[in-house]
């Protein structure tokens, strides 16, 4: 054991001084300075941002990280904005200048039809022509018309949707993100499972398909990732407009023809799943957790999701499953994903018909 000399305890007495506490002060106000230089520099690494979603003192929000970016799209920034060339004196429509075989925006002038279709062929990857130029094909010609047709449609009849969710409409870009299949898009499920048929044939299965010769995983962009829910959620739901449900609180020992079962409330929880991974939020977007199974406990954005769904169904339907007659294969298909990709708001809620408000005029 360390013995001190004594003239260390008399000099101690001599001039007694209390080092503890003015130590402790200096280290604390050393530390609280540093730490605050450090964020003033580098801010504040573990910011949080709430997303309220329900009604306020009940604690239903959603919290994330800010250096995570949970809720910003960055496909925004490949965007590609083409401002409309001003129409010359004398300058001929677009349908005076290319004939009958205009297929749509026939009215525009020629110069500002040129940079349209530029902008098009930016936003889907490929190379759009909007007249028979005597170099793409009938079937081309009809899915190009088919894609107008559908973005003036969801521009004018769906339009409550995107302004319900804050959006600005959509043009090509929202869907494609300048590829010439939107990767968001889906295809039906099929036998997934070979060796069972039924109920068995749709889960436990990681969903995949060919697409432009690769072999692509499906699973984020349909609606159960890595889970043994079903993979058919989003066929059923979205194109088939089956009833959403679950089972009820009720014994299933009288249950009644009609009445939902099991399988019914797994798809559901595979929906759920999909939605949830589409907008990446949780639960409590949309429900309020105390009461999933009272509608008249829900938020706001259980009505806008509602909505939307109703949208995907009525699009799925009349649009993209009767282009399959046309490719002579199945045509892909939307769902939630399809335009939002992760976020709540699809591409940070800019407006997509801005520069081009003939992608919202009525469809004739």
């Amino acid at each position: 054991m360390l013995k001190l000399p004594k003239w260390f305890f008399k000099w101690s007495e001599d001039n007694p001084t209390d080092l503890i506490g003015p130590g402790i002060l200096a280290g604390v106000v050393g530390g609280a300075a540093a730490i605050t230089a450090i964020i003033v520099a580098f801010d504040n690494p573990y910011k949080t941002v709430d997303y309220q979603t329900g009604p306020r003192g009940i604690g239903m929000d959603v919290s994330k990280f800010v250096k995570d970016n949970p809720q910003y799209d960055p496909y925004e920034e490949t965007y590609e904005a083409f401002a409309r060339p001003e129409a010359q004196e004398g300058e001929p429509t677009a349908a005076e200048a290319y004939g009958e075989t205009v297929i749509a925006f026939g009215d525009l002038p020629q110069s500002s039809f040129d940079r349209l279709q530029e902008a098009m062929s930016a936003w889907v990857g490929a190379p759009v022509v909007l007249y028979d130029n005597g170099e793409v094909d009938e079937t081309t010609l009809a899915i190009t018309q088919s894609c107008v047709e559908a973005t003036q449609y969801l521009n004018t009849d769906w339009d409550t949707h995107n302004l319900a969710s804050d959006g600005k409409g959509v043009n090509c870009y929202t869907c494609h993100r300048g590829q010439p299949t939107p990767p968001g898009s889906w295809l039906k499920a099929g036998v997934v499972n070979s060796a069972a048929s039924g109920w068995a044939g749709i889960q436990n299965r990681l969903l995949t398909y060919e697409r432009a010769g690769t072999t692509a995983f499906v699973h984020k962009y349909t609606q159960s990732e890595f889970t043994s829910l079903p993979v058919d959620a989003v066929e059923k739901f979205l194109l088939d407009g089956e009833n959403i449900k679950v089972h009820d609180l009720e014994s299933r020992v009288a249950q009644q023809p009609g009445d939902p079962t099991w399988q019914d409330a797994e798809r559901t929880f595979s929906l759920m799943n999909h939605q949830s991974n589409a907008l990446d939020v949780g639960c409590v977007f949309c429900h309020n957790t105390r009461a999933f199974y009272d509608a008249t406990q829900v938020t706001p954005a259980w009505s806008i999701t509602t909505l939307a769904q109703q949208m995907t169904i009525d699009i799925n339907q009349n649009i993209y499953e009767p282009r399959s007659e046309i490719l002579g294969r199945e045509s892909a298909k939307v769902n939630c994903m399809t335009c939002h990709m992760e976020v709540i708001s699809p591409l940070n809620g800019r407006d997509m018909v801005a520069e081009w408000p003939e992608l919202a005029s009525p469809v004739q």
